[in-house]
């Protein structure tokens, strides 16, 4: 055997091998810049690199209308090394919080890469608050509401903030892998940009962000049934981001009456509590791997075992995950923005996407007793592993509005 041939030989086993590792090993989707979560304006180049891939197809949410159309950007073919480029129109897409989906697939094995950014330009849709009421608060009074097109309220020390920065009383029940983490701290996780509050998760920072409408004095923002809650954001689809928008009733009044206590009673009510990950195993694993939709509402009735049965049939009245597509709502929780709702009543608790109803169930006994509050988080955790690292360790979430309705304020 000749030394040509031997080394020939030897050429040929390690691009076969080469080739086993490569079928073996997920592509992975990486944008070099522009950076994530960074500003862009007008026509943007952006450079990916996905090893193992030769094409992949860029796709963003369209403004038109109340719920937009989706739209292919371009399909990029990637060199011998993966890497490729192509120009995302901005102008041509939503002002405000966008995300360019990048998506590709080698046999069997799908990638997505969600890069968000934030359009210094494009079209205003649908941004800030309606004019009109929703059809939830239909009889009722607007009691609150707050566009985010300010300087923020938000403090873990000044009572006269309108927001606390974490869920109260003193963060002692605050539950993110990365941190929440106060307004006036140095890695502080909130920012107004424009019409929106921007809460942002930062792994390399450890701080990520909750604000709720009572302090620990255990004023602030609560109304009595019948009562409507609304929500409109944008939220990222980061392997273990927590974004949610809830309800609790007001437990802080028995604790400082009485110095302390919170072993009373308490209604928890999940408008959305959505978690990023997709694929076999993750929180977004559907029937079709190219679908991330679906999110959580769960009630639950906290310190009430006399109420086990009413709650765990709450719970499947849910009937969930909930699917956006299925209730007629075409982009996700992570596409574009998003209404959430819920009304209180005497009877029913009932909760909203977009103005649809897409589920309810008989109001729990708290409920009907205590005034409700609400908190708005980006949590990451929730018992999913967390990473970050593809996105450089961040990831945003953004709020238009939260509005309050009560009957009788």
């Amino acid at each position: 055997m000749t030394q040509k041939f031997v080394i020939l030989l030897l050429i040929l086993n390690l691009t076969g091998l080469a080739r086993l590792v490569a079928d073996d090993v997920n592509p992975i989707i990486s944008v070099t810049s522009p950076a994530y979560c960074s500003d862009i304006s007008g026509d943007t180049t952006i450079n990916i690199v996905a090893p193992g891939l030769s094409t992949v197809t860029v796709k963003c949410w369209q403004a038109g209308g109340q719920l937009g159309t989706d739209s292919t950007v371009d399909t990029v073919a990637l060199d011998a090394e993966g890497k490729g480029s192509f120009v995302f129109p901005a102008d041509k897409y939503p002002h405000g919080p966008i995300t360019v989906r990048i998506l590709g697939q080698a046999g069997d094995k799908i990638d997505h890469c969600y890069l968000q950014l934030y359009n210094k330009g494009g079209i205003s849709w649908n941004e800030g608050i309606p004019k009109e009421a929703p059809p939830g608060a239909d009889g009722m009074k607007l009691v609150f509401a707050d566009d985010f097109n300010g300087p923020l309220s938000i403090s873990s020390t000044d009572p006269k903030a309108t927001y606390y920065d974490h869920k109260p009383p003193n963060g002692s029940q605050d539950f993110s892998s990365i941190p929440f983490t106060s307004f006036d701290a140095p890695n502080n996780p909130f920012a107004q940009i424009d019409s929106y509050l921007r809460i942002r998760a930062d792994a390399n920072k450890k701080s990520s962000g909750l604000i709720s409408s009572i302090k620990n004095d255990a004023s602030g923002i609560k109304v009595s049934e019948p009562c409507y809650f609304e929500c409109r954001f944008i939220a990222p689809n980061a392997k273990g981001t927590w974004p949610a928008f809830w309800l609790m009733t007001d437990y802080m009044r028995d604790y400082v009456d009485k110095k302390g206590d919170l072993n009373g009673p308490v209604d928890e009510l999940d408008i959305i509590e959505a978690v990023g990950g997709e694929g076999p195993g993750e929180p977004n694993a559907t029937s079709d791997p190219k679908l991330g939709d679906l999110y959580q509402i769960t009630p639950h009735a906290w310190n009430q075992p006399e109420v086990k049965d009413m709650q765990d049939k709450a719970y499947q009245d849910m009937h969930d995950p909930i699917s956006m597509h299925k209730v007629g709502v075409p982009s996700t929780w992570y596409e574009s923005f998003h209404t959430y709702g819920c009304k209180i009543t005497d009877t029913d608790t009932i909760y909203y996407l977009d103005n649809i109803e897409v589920a309810r169930h008989a109001t729990l006994p708290a409920s009907k007793k205590y005034p409700l509050f609400f908190l708005i988080n980006l949590a990451t955790g929730s018992g999913w592993p967390v990473d970050l690292s593809r996105y450089n360790g961040l990831a945003d979430m953004y709020v238009d509005y939260v509005r309050v309705y009560a009957q009788n304020p």
